[in-house]
């Protein structure tokens, strides 16, 4: 295969002995023509050096008049520079983006399972602009399952410049249905009945007394006893239904925290640099437009989308720029007020999360501080919900025809 042809002009006299010389050496050419002063012929790309150090050994000048071919093709590329670097950028930009993330594609029609799978990707960096060959697939499909509930199976798949995450919702076993199953109130706390409200149930614990943990205070098995006499004597009938137990047992009762704070703590410190991250975004691809920033603890301090809009619609294109804070984790010796200010914020954190359902009558604290730190132990007097529902079921043998026991019980309830 030739690359091309080029066409020669060569000026003189008396051509005879070159074309000798061509003659002798076996030279391939075609298009000879001679003029006057002049020769012109084309001779192939191959044959084209041989050809002008032979015309040169002979005493004359060969000048290339036209090119031919893929030589043609390749000289005009060589007069465009810019063209050159544009085809060599493409293919260093083809190789680089075909190794990073520009996109992320979830199999769930679930916008919450797939917010959160987003957010776990994210936190282990696996994101747009992300380098694919850093990235341990496996880990993070054992890191989605281990930190998302409703996620069963992951899979995590490499297609093209993206990834693709192929997920097997947890679908939970359907609960019984509970409405008429019949059931206890259960103490779940140690404490005091100040007071009641039933609708149904047999209360086991009056007004005023106390109650261990697990004890069952409103009972869902009713048994009526019917004292007849005969001539026989005292004749004792009883009769037993099971119900739900429905009511508020509210009352008073003690729970004890602890919060600890070592002296020797960590905690986030700003470093003062700032980086800038530069996306340019077209439907749901990323594309960076920054080099890869250094290792490091960074936090999103701002994010600005400028995406071009005309009249109310939103054109699916345009620049995000996300800007960075760098902070360090650093080591810190608290002092003994330090210390049981941050206790005393962790109990307040705690009541405020876990104590809203109910009412603080009393609080006491006692600090107690040690070589490690402060170990900060409350006390709460609590009012609020002392029971809770506790289901049991039947034996079958004690109900042998299932249709009648629930007619009376809907007709029981009627009556209550």
């Amino acid at each position: 295969m030739t690359l091309g042809s080029i066409d020669y002009k060569i000026e003189g006299g008396d051509f005879a002995k070159l074309l000798a010389a061509f003659t002798k050496e076996k030279l391939i050419y075609s298009g000879l023509r001679e003029n006057e002063d002049h020769l012109t012929l084309n001779v192939s790309f191959e044959h084209s050096f041989s050809f002008e150090r032979l015309c040169r050994k002979e005493g004359y000048e060969p000048k290339r008049t036209a090119y031919h071919g893929m030589l043609k093709l390749y000289r005009s590329i060589i007069k465009r520079p810019g063209l050159i670097a544009g085809a060599v950028l493409s293919v260093l930009l083809m190789v680089y983006y075909s190794n990073v993330i520009l996109t992320i594609k979830v199999d769930t029609d679930d916008p919450i399972i797939y917010g959160k799978i987003i957010d776990v990707l994210n936190a282990d960096g696996v994101k747009a602009g992300a380098y694919i060959p850093d990235i341990d697939l496996v880990i993070e499909e054992r890191s989605l399952k281990r930190q998302i509930d409703e996620v069963a199976w992951a899979g995590i798949s490499r297609t093209g410049s993206g990834i693709a995450v192929d997920i097997l919702e947890a679908v939970e076993a359907e609960k019984g249905i509970t409405v008429g199953m019949p059931c206890h109130l259960v103490a779940c706390e140690d404490g005091v009945i100040d007071d009641i409200e039933l609708i149904d149930g047999q209360l086991m614990k009056c007004l005023g007394s106390g109650v261990t943990k697990g004890e069952i205070v409103v009972s869902g098995k009713i048994v009526t006893e019917n004292s007849e006499w005969t001539k026989d004597g005292e004749v004792i009938t009883s009769k037993t239904r099971y119900v739900r137990s429905i009511g508020k047992i509210r009352g008073t009762f003690i729970r004890t925290m602890v919060f600890e704070q070592p002296f020797d703590t960590e905690e986030k410190v700003l470093t003062g640099e700032k980086k800038k991250l530069s996306y340019f975004e077209i439907f749901s691809a990323r594309i960076p437009l920054h080099t890869k920033i250094s290792d490091g603890y960074y936090e999103t301090a701002k994010e600005e989308k400028h995406f071009p809009e005309i009249g109310d619609f939103i054109l699916p294109f345009g620049f995000t720029e996300i800007d960075l804070r760098e902070f360090d984790i650093r080591s810190q010796v608290l002092d003994k007020n330090e210390a049981l200010s941050r206790a005393e914020q962790a109990a307040y954190r705690y009541e405020q999360n876990f104590l809203t359902p109910y009412e603080i009558r009393g609080r006491s604290a006692k600090p107690e501080f040690t070589d490690d730190g402060v170990r900060l132990t409350v006390n709460y007097e609590l009012y609020g919900d002392l029971c809770k529902e506790s289901d049991f079921f039947i034996p079958k043998y004690i109900v042998p025809d299932l249709e009648t026991v629930q007619k009376e019980n809907v007709q029981d309830s009627e009556n209550y």
